[in-house]
């Protein structure tokens, strides 16, 4: 249900899926359906840009992140005392380093001056 909301051009008809989903899952499982609703905003926030489908996809999906806290995971294994949150914040911006390393190119990064052009058309709206 999730996946068809993302999917949907129109944020409108996206929230009234993901609500109507909350709303079944309020019996079975409140916990699932409070975290839903607190969430839809950051759930729908990419759709209501108003994105090429492409660069929605890029952005809806969390695997860049993942990525990155596995590399941080992996190099920070190695530290057997941590002394202070200085050297946590170095050991963890070295991880972050080594994990760039690995990037790939966005697979819509010709369509980033749109991101650019809608985040700020959003801005001007919100001021």
């Amino acid at each position: 249900m999730l996946r068809q909301a993302w999917e949907l051009d129109d944020a409108a008809k996206a929230e009234r899926l993901i609500r109507n989903l909350a709303r079944r899952l309020e019996q079975e499982a409140p916990g699932v359906s409070s975290s839903i609703l607190e969430g839809i905003d950051e759930i729908l926030t990419v759709t209501r840009l108003d994105l090429p489908a492409g660069l929605r996809r890029s952005l809806a999906c969390t695997n860049i992140i993942e990525n990155m806290n596995g590399t941080i995971r992996q190099v920070c294994r190695n530290v057997k005392r941590w002394r202070d949150a200085n050297m946590a914040l170095r050991w963890t911006g070295a991880a972050m380093l080594e994990a760039a390393k690995g990037f790939r190119r966005l697979k819509a990064h010709k369509q980033l001056p749109l991101l650019r052009a809608a985040l700020l058309a959003h801005q001007a709206k919100a001021v």
